[in-house]
């Protein structure tokens, strides 16, 4: 049975993969949609991601990044990481 360092570290690389995916999914958006013609509030949809809506895409991703993490840590009572010995946490 792995240890909890163990767990939570799968726990991060897994969520860190579903990131990436959602942040190339977020950037190729407006160029798959400019093609499409759909509106949002009477501005094209790919103008409307291109100007705000990746960037609250982006945000998004990071908050709910760190906001994981550190409950899972919280949790596991350790660090996703392994620091070096001669380094104070």
């Amino acid at each position: 049975m792995p240890d909890n360092h163990t767990r939570l570290r799968s726990k991060v690389r897994r969520l860190t993969l579903a990131c990436l995916l959602l942040w190339l999914s977020a950037t190729l958006a407006p160029v798959l949609a400019s093609r499409s013609g759909w509106t949002l509030w009477g501005w094209p949809v790919d103008f409307w991601m291109a100007a705000q809506g990746c960037v609250l895409v982006y945000l998004l991703i990071v908050g709910v990044y760190a906001w994981l993490v550190n409950h899972w840590e919280q949790q596991a009572g350790s660090l996703s990481f392994r620091t070096p010995p001669d380094q104070d946490v």
